[in-house]
This record gives structure tokens, sequence and C-alpha cells, in this order.
């Protein structure tokens, strides 16, 4: 398994791996990461993504079976595996490189539906924690990781 970076040049590749995440599991995604179907579904959008974004591709067997990236202010965005790919560690290290990434001395933080008790209970293991009793406007949970 390799983990790449990838810059504005690899907006196609991006593309087709965020399209698989929100079309094989909507419900783990808020409505907003949606317009990524429609409306954002633009090259120039997905350059300017990739370009604000540090944007992790995890690549298993030459197939691109998730995502994560990391935002200037530290959070966790668009962390996504395939089912096939979930249990053999990618999670992990794309929270790792994320991590690597952001690694300033700043808390990092994301958002997770609050109906993914799988996702809140893996980013337990992985040292987040709940900010928030309550859900935001989307459904979503604020957890943080400390540094």
């Amino acid at each position: 398994m390799s983990i790449e970076r990838l810059g504005p040049d690899d907006w196609r590749r991006f593309r087709a791996v965020r399209h698989a995440a929100l079309r094989s599991d909507p419900d783990a995604f808020a409505a907003s990461a949606h317009r990524w179907l429609d409306d954002l579904d633009v090259e120039p959008r997905w350059r300017e993504r990739l370009e604000a974004v540090a944007t992790y591709v995890a690549c298993l067997d030459g197939t691109d079976v998730g995502t994560a990236g990391v935002s200037g202010d530290h959070e966790l965005l668009g962390m996504w595996v395939a089912r096939a790919a979930r249990g053999t560690g990618v999670a992990d290290r794309l929270v790792e490189a994320v991590a690597r990434h952001a690694a300033t001395g700043a808390p990092l933080h994301l958002r997770v539906m609050a109906g993914n008790a799988v996702g809140v209970r893996f980013y337990t293991r992985c040292g987040f924690v709940l900010t928030g009793p309550e859900p935001d406007a989307e459904g979503c949970l604020t957890m943080t990781r400390p540094r």
C-alpha cells in the first residue's frame, strides 16, 4: 500500500476517488460534500481544492482505495476508505499522513456524521475526542485530537 499526496494536476484522479466515496457511502458525508457531484464538479474547482487542501490518496495493488485531506486550519476533510480496503490499515495510514502534514502543535479537528458510529469509534481510537455533544446543522459531531 502507498499513500500519495496529490497536486492540482491530479484533479482527475482525485475526482474519481471523491465520486466513488460520495456514491458508495453517501450517508458518511454532510450534504454540502455532495455538491462535488453537481455544481462543484468542474476542473477549476477540483484544482482549487487540491491547492487549498493537502490531499492524500491510498493506493492498494494499483487501485485508489481511500482519501483524506487536511486544510490550513488543521481540519481533517473527506476521509473515506473503499469497503474492500476497510480493516487493512488504510484509514490509519491516511490519518497518520494528515497528522504528519499538520504537525505544527495545533490540534487536528474533524467533523463526522453523528450516525456514523464506526467512524466515531475509529477516530476515538486515533486519539480524537468529541468536543460537543450535539450535532451541527448538517448533522455532524466535532472531534479534536490534541497535540
